[in-house]
Formats: C-alpha cells, sequence, structure tokens
C-alpha cells in the first residue's frame, strides 16, 4: 500500500497548504475547517516549510495577544521531510519515527501534492489488515469439508 491510497481518496479533504506570509491565526482556521493537523506552507509555489496544529499552540503561547499578527514564515518547519505518493505506508512512517515528527508533506512529481499525518497512515493499515482477516475468515469457513452453522 502506498501514501496515494490515503490522499487520493475521494471523500478526504486534501491539499491542505497556505502561503509563508499566511497568519498563525489564519492557519489555525484552515487547520481546524479541513480537520488536518498540519500545513503545508507554499512560497510561489514552492515548498518552504511546514506548520502543525503544535507550531500554532506555541505561537499562542508566546505570543499572547500578538498572535493574530504572528505570520507562519516565523513559526514553521523550515525544509519539511517528504514522501512520494507512490511510497509505501511502511516507508513513511519510517521517515516519520525516523525524524520525531507525526506529519510529512507528500509530493507528486516533485511538487507538493498534501499532507498526512501518523495517524491516517496507521487508520489505513488497519484497515487493509481488518480486510485480510476478513479474506481469511472467509477462505476457512469455505474450505471443503467444513460445515458452515
Amino acid at each position: 500500500m502506498t501514501i496515494s491510497s490515503i490522499v487520493d481518496t475521494p471523500n478526504l479533504k486534501r491539499r491542505p497548504f497556505c502561503d509563508a506570509d499566511t497568519t498563525v491565526f489564519e492557519a489555525a482556521v484552515t487547520i481546524a475547517l479541513l480537520e488536518v493537523n498540519a500545513l503545508a506552507v507554499l512560497e510561489d509555489g514552492k515548498l518552504v516549510g511546514i506548520i502543525t496544529d503544535h507550531d500554532v499552540l506555541l505561537c499562542l503561547a508566546d505570543s499572547g495577544s500578538a498572535f493574530y499578527e504572528q505570520t507562519v514564515d516565523d513559526w514553521m518547519t523550515e525544509k519539511p521531510i517528504t514522501c512520494a505518493t507512490g511510497s509505501k505506508l511502511s516507508t513513511a512512517l519510517n521517515l516519520m519515527a525516523k525524524h520525531d515528527i507525526r506529519n510529512l508533506v507528500v509530493t507528486q512529481r516533485g511538487e507538493p501534492y498534501s499532507v498526512v499525518s501518523s495517524k491516517e497512515i496507521l487508520a489505513r493499515i488497519h484497515e487493509e489488515d481488518e480486510l485480510e482477516l476478513k479474506v481469511l475468515r472467509d477462505r476457512e469457513r469455505n474450505k471443503p469439508g467444513r460445515f458452515v452453522v
């Protein structure tokens, strides 16, 4: 299974991006509305960083009433870790563990495409494992000589 099995799901709201000069408050609103944990930060269409819900909270705690004037480029993580849409889910999780992060910017043909969280990856792996178990149980029930009660 690859990252595209998550980010190309039709019912998900993807493309969580913001500009570097966006206020942190606006980024927080976007994070809440899209129900995501992070936004890829773009400048002239190029990836320059990532801002997470954790960064937003740090900004609020540190800035107080100045929170509304703070811009994303002051709080984002520059040069974020990325993975391609064709990356295996296990590879993405290993990247997250190696760099101690919860979100990866997903690229397609080298361009920012989406953001994926460790929670989404683990949920997708669990979903696939459940499907495999169901298939194995059904196969076992339908073996010749077995009676289904």
